[in-house]
């Protein structure tokens, strides 16, 4: 298909696939199915149709592991691992925590759908848009990361959902960047499932957080994350770059 040979139009067809396959999957899962596994196969049917399309339509190499350099690839991982379980340990000490294995299922599909088309399609379609510039589309697939939580505004604050958005691309600056040093997407899918396992683990947690309200406060603090995270990843990228000249 002739149309699909620009990049901007793969990732214009990536992004409009995705919303979609989720509105698409909400209008046909029934009702009685509780949020969790609706949320699994929501993912699933999203992962399995881009896949396919990635194969058929867009031609994106996918970078699923990589056994190159372990060592470089821990200390590359290690900002965003401390960042990951920073933000996960205070969960392990609410009264309601409790291990469930539907909830630890759904998060490592919505892991890999989200790694699969933020960091696996796109990045690669931002290099090319971006002229092999990694910082600039690893900024690129980030701020799409964040764009697409705003669709939570259908069952969550705005409040809620404003910090989301930047949250998720802080994470994205960084996830993108362990994913361009890496060349290991197993890695980024590993630590988003580590990020989304364990609030969903309380539901205390999750019943304060539907409730939360606007905070300009939180608002700044996650935009100073941002910037840290945007730093980080320049640092990585930049010094990638500078090992291969």
């Amino acid at each position: 298909m002739k149309f699909l040979s620009n990049p901007w139009t793969k990732i214009l067809s990536i992004f409009i696939i995705f919303i979609l396959v989720l509105i698409g999957a909400n209008l046909v899962i029934p009702s009685s199915w509780n949020s969790i596994w609706s949320q699994g196969f929501t993912d699933f049917l999203i992962f399995a149709v881009l896949f396919v399309a990635n194969i058929f339509l867009f031609h994106q190499k996918i970078h699923w592991f990589s056994s190159k350099d372990l060592g470089e690839q821990f200390y590359t991982t290690l900002p965003t691992f401390v960042f990951v379980l920073f933000l996960d340990i205070p969960m392990l000490l609410v009264q309601d925590f409790s291990f469930k294995i539907n909830v630890v299922v759904m998060c490592i599909l919505v892991g890999l759908t989200e790694e699969y088309v933020f960091r696996g399609l796109l990045i690669p379609l931002f290099l090319k848009i971006f002229h092999n510039q990694a910082f600039y589309a690893v900024l690129g697939s980030a701020f799409l990361f964040g764009i697409i939580h705003s669709i939570n505004l259908r069952t969550l604050s705005f409040g809620y959902v404003a910090v989301q958005v930047l949250f998720a691309m802080t994470l994205g600056v960084l996830f993108g960047a362990i994913y361009v040093k890496t060349h290991n997407l197993t890695i980024v899918i590993v630590l988003h499932m580590l990020k989304d396992v364990f609030p969903l683990l309380s539901p205390s947690t999750l019943k304060q957080a539907a409730s939360v309200k606007f905070s300009m406060a939180s608002l700044i603090f996650v935009a100073i994350l941002l910037f840290i995270a945007i730093y980080i990843a320049y640092r990585q990228i930049s010094d990638t770059q500078k090992a291969q000249s």
